[in-house]
């Protein structure tokens, strides 16, 4: 007598992981627990692994990364850059996996382990990618930033009165947390008066838009900010043109 024997491990070790990660009691996730978990990782020296990101205790999306304290970090101030979201009700959990399990770990099939129970996961709807390009800028939001846009009653410090653009719109892009596109062209080192100016991102990008003058477009995207030398429209955004002639 003779069988075939057939033995799908990447279900297997799905399975286990998603066990084990079921088991894991939710953690707050914010600025501390990162720096924890990071030292976690030295101590144990290992990065690799894979996190499930929770909101109001259910989960929403999962993850693999070679470093999972600076994804979760990367996730986390995304999340604080956007409305309807309260950054006490964020939370994670996470296994730091050795080497040969981090390449048997399957993303796609603990993904759709996932969603078989809980169908409002963000993966495949939006939350995942950093940028999503300039392609992005003139089509319909998808479900994430749509159901979540961006923040723009944050307060950007470290910005002078008197600056060039080009220093305005780094300090600008370094402190956002969401995506903050833009090209000066040959205006780089123009000189900006921004006295007076709220430090919010909407005031901000409309001064910067004012000294830029006419040929120039900015616009409020669900995602994020942009603004380049064109008058290119953005249907799903909010079209920021310049109030008067170029100073």
């Amino acid at each position: 007598m003779h069988a075939l024997y057939n033995f799908d491990f990447l279900e297997t070790i799905s399975k286990q992981l998603q066990e084990s990660l079921d088991g894991l009691v939710i953690s707050v996730l914010n600025t501390e627990a990162i720096a924890d978990l990071s030292r976690f990782q030295v101590q144990h020296k290992r990065r690799q692994g894979v996190y499930v990101i929770h909101y109001d205790g259910l989960p929403r999306y999962i993850g693999k990364a070679d470093n999972v304290a600076d994804r979760l970090s990367q996730h986390f101030r995304k999340l604080i850059g956007r409305q309807n979201i309260s950054p006490e009700s964020i939370g994670y959990k996470c296994l730091i996996l050795d080497s040969s399990m981090s390449t048997a770990a399957n993303e796609k099939l603990l993904i759709s382990r996932y969603k078989k129970v809980h169908g409002e996961m963000w993966n495949g709807r939006g939350f995942g990618p950093k940028d999503p390009g300039r392609e992005r800028d003139t089509t319909a939001p998808n479900y994430f930033d749509g159901a979540y846009p961006i923040r723009l009653d944050l307060n950007l410090e470290g910005i002078e009165d008197e600056t060039t653009l080009l220093e305005a719109a780094e300090k600008m892009k370094s402190g956002l947390p969401y995506v903050f596109r833009f090209n000066l062209g040959d205006r780089r080192d123009d000189v900006i008066n921004l006295k007076g100016v709220p430090r919010t991102p909407d005031h901000l990008l409309q001064a910067l838009i004012d000294r830029l003058g006419n040929g120039w477009r900015g616009a409020i995207l669900s995602y994020g900010l942009v603004f380049y030398p064109n008058v290119k429209n953005y249907r799903f955004g909010l079209n920021i043109d310049p109030r008067h002639a170029d100073l």
